[in-house]
């Protein structure tokens, strides 16, 4: 019996022993790591205990945590603004211009014929008013001018200047027109008849000379005529015009013969002028 009970006794002494080790063996471990470096404990002269060298290990511990996110889809939404500029040029309708006008002009008066025998080239200024209608190539005009000569010198101590003064009716033709540079330009034929009232001309009809009603024999130039004097003449010539807004810049031609006392008196006046619509 007594062994019986010693046996039991010692069976669960060694028992506890052996899970007291184990416990501790597992404490340990968990506790820190074991160092690989032996600390080395000796005793110094004189019997004391030289305490232990404590050397701290740090270790740093990395993690790298992958984050994976599933597939995005971004809509990217662009636009390109394209601005297009097309020059289209349209011609621009040209206006038209006509109806009632007046103008003035001034130029030279050139003597033709026998006119110029006995007088310099003169100077003329004239006036205007007139129509030119539109959608038409007529039109018409009323004139009136004045010219003034200065004789030469073998008859300048017995003449004075010679002048004229002249009224008319003159129908007008336009022909061409075109409108370069935004500009109106305009070719026109005039014509017509008219009154001329005069004095101090030297008339010459093959020959004959005469200065108003006083006519001179075998050519001896004698006192002058110094009166006014009428006839009644015709007229011929053109122009060109150029359009500025309602007003036009022309220059004109003519031919122009009176019948006068005992001859035709001719000259051809060349003027510049401006009209208004």
């Amino acid at each position: 019996m007594w062994n019986r009970n010693a046996l039991v006794l010692v069976a669960g002494a060694a028992i506890f022993a052996l899970d007291a080790s184990s416990a501790s063996a597992q404490d340990t471990t968990r506790a820190r790591p074991t160092s690989s470096q032996r600390i080395s404990i000796k005793k110094e002269a004189g019997g004391e205990v030289t305490p232990p060298v404590i050397r701290v290990d740090t270790v740093f511990s990395y993690r790298t945590d992958t984050l994976r996110l599933p597939g995005r889809t971004d809509t990217v939404v662009r636009t390109n603004t394209v601005v297009r500029v097309d020059t289209v040029s349209i011609p621009r309708p040209f206006p038209r211009v006509g109806g009632l006008y007046f103008g003035i002009a001034a130029g030279s008066a050139l003597p033709a014929a026998n006119f110029n025998d006995s007088d310099h080239p003169g100077w003329n200024i004239e006036g205007m008013l007139g129509v030119d209608p539109i959608g038409s190539p007529f039109g018409a005009r009323i004139t009136a001018g004045y010219s003034n000569y200065s004789p030469h010198s073998y008859v300048s101590p017995f003449l004075d200047n010679a002048q004229i003064f002249t009224a008319g009716l003159d129908g007008k033709l336009r022909i061409v027109a075109i409108t370069p540079l935004e500009r109106r330009i305009q070719l026109y034929g005039v014509g017509g008849f008219g009154y001329n009232r005069y004095r101090n001309i030297l008339e010459n009809n093959h020959g004959q000379l005469s200065i108003g009603n006083r006519i001179f024999l075998n050519g001896q130039i004698g006192p002058a005529d110094d009166s006014w004097h009428n006839g009644w003449g015709y007229n011929v010539g053109g122009g060109g015009e150029m359009g500025f807004g309602r007003a036009n810049l022309f220059v004109e031609t003519r031919f122009t013969s009176f019948s006068a006392e005992n001859s035709w008196v001719s000259r051809v006046p060349l003027i510049v002028g401006v009209s208004w619509f």
